[in-house]
């Protein structure tokens, strides 16, 4: 019997709260921001004007990992983008139609199995509350005054639709993730980029049009005691400060490099985005859930291992029983050198990068 699934991305925010506590749901959303916080030295200056491509563009070519005579070829995915452009890979139509499947970025799914749909239901009047901090706390009772400070520039400057009156969009109740994420939303959408993917789109087309399967990719965690882990994560602050700290760093130094690197994305410049190294903002935000102790009650252990792993795993079964097989992964994974790529090249597969 099919059993239906909760889909982080399918689902609006209030029940994306929920899955926060039984999916690491705010380790994904903050992958998003893990990109570099430095410009380069030897890079040109550019000025904060900078115009970003539009129109169709290429992209970075797509790598190809070898099993004998079998072929997984892998597109990098980059995130922001700029707003205006559309994305149509060179050799992607011919690559799908050879395709015996195309595996998609690692994930984590939650089962109603595995809680009980009506246990979810009860739930969600709780997790609806996730997203703001415990005992009525305000930021300013948490972050340090020149942080909140630096942060108030920042929300007055991006964020719109706050209202201070307001129970609801009173962002200045939200647990610092939470509204570090909301600014770094607003702030890259006004500044000409957006986090959604023109990739998938077109390779969804491409995969219908050639009737060719695609592999979702997902660990599914065993969950133990989901009500008890819901009512630490209400009653707990999360060591969050270093993630809100940082996205607010990033948000006044680094929109300059988000812009760099999404133009060449854009443009299939590989060589340039190796030059923009990728920083540790990520891992402060993602230790901030990782290390909670509602994730122990939770019973869900080390899920960035175990998700690169479920992803690792796809990949070799594809490399060892299909012929040509597409994947597609962050950008970061496979420039970093201990990104998905590297191990793969580990494991003894041939790899061959772009042109």
């Amino acid at each position: 019997m099919h059993t239906k699934t909760f889909r982080f991305r399918e689902i609006p925010l209030r029940m994306q709260l929920l899955l926060l506590s039984f999916t690491f749901g705010a380790l994904l959303s903050t992958s998003a921001m893990a990109q570099s916080t430095i410009v380069p030295a030897g890079l040109p200056p550019v000025v904060l004007d900078k115009i970003l491509v539009s129109g169709e563009q290429p992209g970075p070519g797509m790598w190809k990992v070898s099993n004998g005579k079998n072929v997984l070829w892998i597109i990098g995915t980059q995130t922001p983008v700029p707003q205006k452009m559309t994305w149509r890979a060179k050799g992607l139509e011919a690559i799908v139609a050879q395709s015996q499947q195309i595996l998609t970025e690692p994930s984590i799914k939650v089962s109603i199995k595995q809680i009980g749909y009506f246990t979810a239901l009860t739930m969600l009047p709780a997790a609806l509350q996730l997203r703001k901090n415990p005992d009525g706390a305000m930021l300013k009772d948490i972050v340090p005054a020149d942080i909140h400070a630096r942060w108030l520039v920042l929300r007055d400057k991006y964020i719109d639709s706050y209202n201070i009156n307001d129970e609801e969009k009173n962002i200045e109740r939200w647990r610092p993730m939470f509204a570090a994420y909301e600014l770094y939303k607003k702030a890259i959408s006004q500044s000409g980029l957006t986090s959604s993917s023109p990739v998938w789109p077109v390779i969804r087309e491409a995969a219908g049009k050639h009737n060719v399967k695609i592999t979702e990719v997902r660990f599914e965690p065993t969950i133990n005691n989901p009500r008890a882990a819901l009512k630490e994560l209400q009653a707990s602050r999360l060591a969050d400060i270093d993630c809100f700290a940082k996205t607010i760093e990033r948000i006044e130094t680094d929109l300059i490099t988000m812009r760099i690197r999404a133009n060449a994305w854009a443009m299939g410049d590989i060589n340039a985005i190796r030059k923009l190294p990728f920083a540790d903002q990520r891992a402060a935000c993602e230790a901030a859930i990782r290390d909670a102790s509602f994730i122990k009650t939770l019973g869900a252990q080390n899920l960035p291992a175990q998700i690169e792993a479920t992803w690792l795993n796809a990949a070799e079964a594809a490399l060892k029983n299909d012929a040509v097989a597409l994947a597609v992964l962050p950008m970061v994974q496979l420039v970093s050198p201990d990104g998905y790529l590297a191990k793969l090249r580990a494991r003894g597969y041939a790899v061959e990068e772009p042109e």
